[in-house]
C-alpha cells in the first residue's frame, strides 16, 4: 500500500520532472545551437521536451503510470540523441550521462523502488540496443571501459537510490504511523476533550441546577414560613370562632331544652284540652237531647194548654146554655101557672148540663194535672240543663285556661326560637368564618404541599445532579486515565 505522504508528494514530482525534462532539452538544444555550431540534427533534444508536453497533456489520463513515462524520456530520447549525433564535435554531448544521473536522482523523491528498477533497465537496454546500433555516437562520447564504469557509477548510483528510497520509504512509514498514531491520540483527546468539555458543561449546568435549587429552595422556605405564620393566625382566629361557638352552642342547647320542655307541655296541654273538648263535647250532646226533650215537653204543654182552651170554650157553652136556661126559669117563674111543666124541663137541662159540667172538670183537672207534670219535667229539665250548661261553662273555662296556657308556651316556644334564630345566625356567620379560614388553611396547607413537592423534587433533581456529578467525575477520571496512556504512548 502506497503512503498517503508519498501519494500527496507525487503530483509535484511530475511537474518537477516536466520542468525538469522540458528545461533540459530547450537549454541543451540552445547551447548546442550557440556553442557548438549545431544545426538541424540537434533538433533531437527537443524530443525530449515535446514528449514531456504531451505526456503532461496526458497525466490526467495516464494517471500513476504518467512518472513512468517522465521517468522513460530521458534514457530513450538521450539514447536517440547520441545514436543521431555522431559527428566529429559532439564530443559535447557527453553530458547525456548526467542527464541520466540528474533523472534518475530526480526519480528518488517518489520513493518507489519499481519505478527506479523500470528507469534503470530501460537505461541501460535502450542505450546498450542503440550503443550495438549506433557504436559511433556512443563511443565518441566514452570509450567502452568509460560506458562500463558509468555502468557501474549508474548501478551503484540506483543501489543508493533504491536504499535512500527504503530508508525513506520506512521512515516515512514509520512517520506516518507515528502521524496516524499522533492523529489517532489526536483524535481520542479531541473525543476527550469534548467529553471533558461535555463533562464541563454538565458540571456547569449542574453547578447552575445547584445554585437555582439552593435559591428557589431559600425563596421556597421563606414562602413557608411566612404562610405558616398566616396559618398559624388564621388557626387562632379559627379556635377564637370554634370558641364563640361553643359560647352560642351553649345558648342554642338552653333554647332548645326550652323549647323541648315548651313542647311537652304543649303536649300535655293539648292532651287536657283534647279530654276537655271531648267531655264538653260528650255535654253538648247531652244538652241537645235535654233541649230535644224540653221541646218535646213544650209541645206537650202546648197541645195540654189547646185541650184546656177547648175545655174552658165547652164550659164556656155549658155557662151559656145555663144563662140560657136561667133565663128561661126566669121567665117561666114569670108565668106562674105553668111552672111545673117548665121547671121540669128547666131541671132536666140544668141536670144535663150539671153533668156536662161534672164531666168537663173532671177534663179540665184531667188536663191541668197533665200540664203540672209537663211543667214539673220543664222545670227538671231545665235545672239539669242548667245544671249541664254550668259544667259546660267549667268545662269552657278549663278549655280557655289551657288555650291560655298553650298561647303562654307557645310565646315561651317562640322568644326560645327566635333566640335559636339569633343563635343560629350568629352560628351561621361564625361557621362561614371559620369556613372561609379552613378554606385559608386547606388552601395555605395545598401551597405547603405544593412547595414541599417542589423541594421534594428539587431534592431528587439534587440527588439526580449528584449522581450525574458522580458519574461525570467517572468518566473525567477515566478520560484522565485514558489521556495518562495516550501520552505515555505519545512518549
Amino acid at each position: 500500500m502506497k503512503l498517503q505522504s508519498i501519494k500527496n508528494e507525487e503530483k509535484l514530482i511530475n511537474n518537477i520532472l516536466f520542468l525538469y525534462i522540458l528545461g533540459v532539452a530547450i537549454s541543451g538544444w540552445a547551447f548546442v545551437m550557440i556553442f557548438l555550431n549545431g544545426g538541424l540534427r540537434e533538433a533531437v533534444f527537443l524530443l525530449s521536451g515535446l514528449s514531456a508536453i504531451i505526456t503532461k497533456l496526458l497525466e490526467k489520463p495516464l494517471g500513476s503510470k504518467a512518472k513512468y513515462v517522465y521517468a522513460c524520456i530521458p534514457p530513450i530520447v538521450g539514447a536517440i540523441t547520441a545514436a543521431v549525433s555522431c559527428t566529429t564535435d559532439s564530443a559535447g554531448y557527453v553530458c547525456l550521462t548526467h542527464y541520466y544521473f540528474v533523472a534518475t536522482l530526480l526519480l528518488v523523491p517518489y520513493y518507489e523502488q519499481t519505478l527506479l528498477k523500470t528507469s534503470y533497465a530501460v537505461t541501460i537496454v535502450v542505450n546498450a540496443a542503440m550503443m550495438i546500433a549506433f557504436p559511433a555516437g556512443f563511443l565518441k562520447l566514452h570509450s567502452v571501459i568509460g560506458w562500463v564504469f558509468t555502468t557501474i557509477v549508474y548501478t551503484v548510483l540506483l543501489a543508493v537510490c533504491c536504499f535512500i528510497s527504503y530508508r525513506a520509504t520506512t521512515l516515512f512509514g514509520m512517520v506516518e504511523k507515528k502521524e496516524l498514531d499522533l492523529k489517532h491520540v489526536l483524535d481520542q483527546v479531541q473525543v476527550l476533550s469534548n467529553d471533558l468539555y461535555t463533562a464541563g458543561a454538565a458540571l456547569s449546568s449542574v453547578s447552575e441546577s445547584e445554585s437555582t435549587s439552593a435559591e428557589q429552595l431559600a425563596s421556597t422556605s421563606e414562602q413557608l414560613v411566612e404562610r405558616s405564620n398566616i396559618l398559624s393566625s388564621k388557626t387562632d382566629e379559627s379556635m377564637n370562632n370554634l370558641g364563640e361557638l361553643s359560647e352560642w352552642e351553649s345558648v342554642v342547647a338552653d333554647n332548645v331544652q326550652k323549647v323541648e320542655n315548651a313542647s311537652r307541655d304543649l303536649l300535655e296541654k293539648s292532651k287536657e284540652n283534647e279530654k276537655f273538648l271531648n267531655d264538653l263535647h260528650a255535654i253538648n250532646g247531652e244538652v241537645s237531647k235535654s233541649m230535644e226533650a224540653t221541646n218535646e215537653m213544650t209541645q206537650n204543654l202546648s197541645d195540654a194548654v189547646k185541650e184546656i182552651g177547648v175545655t174552658l170554650s165547652l164550659i164556656s157553652d155549658i155557662s151559656n146554655s145555663t144563662n140560657l136556661l136561667a133565663l128561661n126559669a126566669s121567665i117561666e117563674a114569670a108565668r106562674a101557672g105553668e111552672a111545673g111543666r117548665g121547671f121540669a124541663v128547666v131541671a132536666t137541662e140544668v141536670g144535663n148540663l150539671a153533668n156536662s159540667t161534672q164531666e168537663s172538670l173532671k177534663v179540665v183537672q184531667s188536663v191541668i194535672e197533665r200540664v203540672q207534670q209537663n211543667v214539673s219535667q220543664i222545670t227538671a229539665q231545665v235545672e239539669e240543663n242548667s245544671s249541664k250548661m254550668n259544667t259546660q261553662n267549667e268545662y269552657f273555662a278549663n278549655v280557655f285556661q289551657c288555650m291560655k296556657d298553650t298561647a303562654a308556651l307557645l310565646n315561651v316556644s317562640v322568644n326560645a326560637i327566635e333566640k335559636m334564630g339569633e343563635a343560629h345566625s350568629r352560628q351561621a356567620d361564625v361557621i362561614k368564618k371559620t369556613i372561609s379560614i379552613n378554606q385559608d388553611i386547606a388552601e395555605s396547607i395545598k401551597d405547603e404541599n405544593e412547595h414541599f413537592n417542589s423541594i421534594n423534587a428539587m431534592t431528587e433533581s439534587n440527588a439526580n445532579d449528584t449522581t450525574n456529578i458522580t458519574e461525570q467525575a467517572g468518566i473525567i477520571n477515566e478520560m484522565v486515565d485514558k489521556m495518562t496512556v495516550l501520552l505515555k504512548q505519545g512518549e
